[in-house]
């Protein structure tokens, strides 16, 4: 075992990138490193969604437990922290669902005991849970006998879990069995099978896995043998979306950032809002005022948080439509049916579906589908092709995403307006930070304030910082250009001036911003290090907030002017 030396000299990334190789490989001393290194902020994220230190501290332990047994499928080392917060967050939301910190999975030795009325709390959608309730139900035989109705409960799960092992092959099924129904040990199992406690780790991991994506696998085939009892359609593949049509550069396309407002306007195309333009598409969700910036290393998550702002969702309706909206769901086999089922609906009527992590960790449309192939027509940023149905959530980031056109609805415009701009002015003023998976973020004008605290610490990833620079000094020229076109509009004639205004400051922004995207420029970043280079970033980001605090004024006198004056026709 090669000998781990806290405090040895190599980049923190590339120390951190190699305990977790070798804690992949069985070296237990490097897993107790990454706990000691992140145990901290693990503990952070489970008091913030438990609010009970007992409980975070239960949630910490399993979490830390299943990273162990799990990191052998962690396929990009890079991603370890934003992964084991997933998991803690996984953790937290099954026992909160569970109903909070004392109705979590009961003691084996107690579950003989418990009332003729009371039941085991299984998450059907996760294996782990279900095979977990089967190890319990053993410890139950002798009361089961009196209970019928449980007893073919159990009966049936057991014979559906059995179906599931079809897909194992003997010797995954040899050992999983072991585990879980003679309860035997880790440390047994690998006696049993003459081989290492890490090899048992890595097997369990992998036929967790291989179960849960065969649940999946059946889920779908139920769902198409619903939709064939119903003489649905088979297929049916809509025009291409009219989107990533121009490249720039080798893999980069015009208007892809952020992919989540240029697949919106791609949708439009197929309605009767086709006349809106991206800039309008940005403007009235909020997304062209929008900044999100993480305070460690400026983070390339940062851009990525936009979509999940808790009034997107409430400014989609400004585009005239009432969206469906499911954001970073697990892969369960309800939430994959799911997709399916909106996809199949959404195309029936002419409309794409946009959906996360598709080919590449963005937002792309799937404008087809082919229920005998199983595979949907898709594209995003970097390729065109089909999905098969069962890779849905099985991307970069094993998370599930969707937007989804519903019904038509009225817009009044001036309470659009009103409703955007509140939402910028939210945003803007934002104070504090809130912690992500990714690390703390910062919004708004304090959004700033971290970018350029990240330079002066020399924190700075040169990739990162290049691609949050380009982001939104696109999202600046949107801002600009919409408060440009509302200048020119005969209903706010008598606004005219200050949207000017509005508008001037923007621009500077985003003049500010394109000169740092000149300077740090993306994909290579350029040299965040030098000292003359984060000078002069600095002053830049210096510029750029206070114009946008500028244009922050501006639109919140225009709010208040707005309200005073009557209803549009």
């Amino acid at each position: 075992m090669k000998e781990i030396i806290i405090g040895h000299s190599f980049h923190q990334e590339e120390r951190e990138s190699e305990l977790i190789e070798r804690a992949q490989s069985g070296d237990h001393d490097a897993f107790s490193e990454l706990v000691r290194r992140h145990r901290a902020k693990a503990q952070g994220w489970a008091n913030g969604l438990a609010q009970d230190p007992f409980l975070a501290e239960d949630i910490v332990q399993e979490a830390l437990l299943k990273a162990f047994i799990h990191l052998g499928t962690l396929v990009d080392v890079t991603r370890f922290l934003p992964w084991l917060h997933r998991i803690v967050r996984n953790q937290a939301m099954m026992k909160l669902r569970r109903g909070g910190p004392y109705r979590h999975e009961q003691p084996f030795t107690s579950l003989a005991n418990r009332s003729t009325g009371d039941q085991i709390q299984v998450d059907w959608e996760n294996i782990e849970s279900i095979m977990t309730y089967m190890m319990s139900a053993k410890f139950q035989e002798s009361s089961a006998a009196s209970n019928p109705e449980e007893h073919i409960v159990r009966q049936e799960t057991f014979e559906t879990i059995l179906n599931l092992f079809s897909c194992l092959k003997p010797r995954e099924r040899g050992i999983f069995e072991a585990y879980f129904f003679q309860q035997l040990s880790p440390q047994e199992i690998a006696t049993l099978f003459d081989m290492t406690m890490s090899s048992v780790y890595k097997s369990l991991a992998r036929t967790r896995q291989k179960l849960q994506h065969e649940r999946i696998r059946v889920f779908i085939q139920d769902h198409l043998v619903q939709r064939r009892d119903k003489n649905s359609s088979s297929k049916k593949i809509l025009e291409r979306p009219n989107i990533y049509m121009q490249r720039i550069g080798d893999s980069h396309f015009l208007g892809a950032r952020p992919s989540v407002t240029y697949c919106l306007w791609g949708l439009l195309q197929y309605t009767d809002k086709k006349h809106l333009s991206l800039a309008e598409v940005n403007g009235l969700t909020g997304q062209a005022f929008s900044i999100n910036i993480m305070k460690e290393t400026v983070h390339i998550g940062g851009p990525f948080t936009l979509a999940a702002e808790p009034s997107f969702e409430k400014l989609l309706a400004n585009l005239g439509f009432d969206f469906k909206v499911s954001m970073n769901l697990p892969t369960q086999p309800t939430a994959v049916t799911d997709v399916l089922r909106t996809v199949h609906q959404s195309i029936d009527r002419g409309a794409p579906v946009i959906v996360w992590d598709l080919f590449h960790a963005e937002f792309g449309l799937v404008y087809g589908y082919d229920d005998d192939e199983q595979r949907l027509a898709a594209l995003d940023k970097l390729q065109l092709g089909d999905v098969a149905y069962e890779q849905i959530g099985r991307g970069k980031t094993s998370e599930i995403s969707i937007i989804a056109i519903q019904e038509e609805r009225a817009i009044d415009r001036k309470a659009a307006l009103l409703q955007m701009i509140d939402a910028v002015l939210e945003h803007g003023y934002t104070e504090g930070t809130r912690n992500t998976g990714d690390g703390e973020l910062a919004s708004g004008l304090a959004a700033y304030d971290a970018w350029m605290e990240a330079f002066q610490s020399g924190r700075i990833v040169p990739f990162f910082n290049a691609y949050n620079t380009v982001v939104y000094a696109e999202l600046r020229q949107y801002a600009k250009q919409f408060l440009h076109r509302l200048c020119d509009d005969p209903d706010f004639i008598q606004d005219r001036e200050l949207l000017e205004a509005a508008s001037a400051s923007y621009e500077i922004t985003a003049k500010a911003l394109q000169e740092l995207a000149i300077l740090f420029p993306f994909p290579m970043g350029g040299d965040p290090m030098n000292e003359q280079q984060v000078q002069k970033a600095i002053f830049l980001l210096q510029e750029a907030k206070q114009a946008e605090k500028e244009g922050l004024y501006h639109l919140a006198f225009w709010r208040d002017r707005l309200r005073l004056e009557p209803p549009l026709d």
